[in-house]
């Protein structure tokens, strides 16, 4: 998780409005693409070659439209998003973000770095990193996994849940688990309302009252209980 400032610990500056996540979002892609870590996917300019095409191809609105079914312009332009087109060109990004590993700089005219390798995952950590110290501060608050799914965070009560081992002795261990995940999945999902969320909380509740009575061991059941239904 980023660190908390001063003010951010005293509870003194507000979450992010819908119009200052775009302006967040926005520097955080300029930044990367200042650094080149969108040229695997969507090339350069050259001052002798002209526009030198990246995985993307030669139409880049087109290809964005292949991926997310949206008409979007290239170069972006951000201040013009919706909520869901801003979080799908986000999940997007991620998917075309890579760490330039090797490559030559072009010295004519001051061209810059030409790069021919790079490195996916990494850029994808990177990327990642930068995104969720932002929108873990937006609303209720969101994560973007290593899978390139935007979610909803968990509550503390309902992550340690999900890290929780359930003992094989209740004889239903692979029922529980699957009630868990799908409960895990409702409340996570970036689309879910907030009565979608209030009945994946009550199916957890309702899977943690089975495991009071069932479980010899029950503590940690019992406190993740409380903390789930104080929720």
């Amino acid at each position: 998780m980023a660190k908390k400032y001063w003010s951010q610990r005293k509870g003194l500056t507000a979450k992010y409005s819908f119009f200052s996540l775009i302006i967040a979002i926005k520097s955080v892609f300029n930044d990367f693409e200042n650094r080149d870590y969108f040229q695997e996917y969507y090339g350069y300019y050259c001052v002798d070659a002209g526009h030198v095409n990246g995985k993307a191809g030669i139409d880049i609105s087109n290809f964005i439209f292949r991926k997310i079914r949206r008409q979007i312009k290239w170069p972006l332009e951000f201040d013009i998003f919706d909520e869901d087109t801003l979080f799908d060109i986000i999940e997007l990004l991620h998917d075309t973000i890579s760490f330039p590993l090797e490559g030559y700089f072009h010295e004519y005219a001051g061209c810059g770095y030409h790069y021919s390798s790079f490195d996916t995952l990494k850029g994808q950590d990177e990327y990642r990193k930068e995104i969720n110290e932002i929108i873990a501060d937006y609303e209720s608050g969101y994560i973007l996994n290593s899978e390139c799914i935007i979610q909803h965070l968990l509550t503390p009560g309902l992550n340690e849940l999900t890290m929780a081992k359930i003992p094989s002795e209740t004889g239903e261990k692979s029922k529980i688990d699957k009630k868990i995940e799908w409960a895990v999945a409702k409340y996570r999902d970036r689309h879910s309302t907030l009565l979608d969320r209030k009945e994946a909380i009550r199916e957890l509740a309702d899977v943690l009252e089975y495991l009071k009575y069932t479980l010899k061991d029950n503590m940690f059941c019992c406190e993740l209980g409380e903390k789930i239904y104080d929720k």
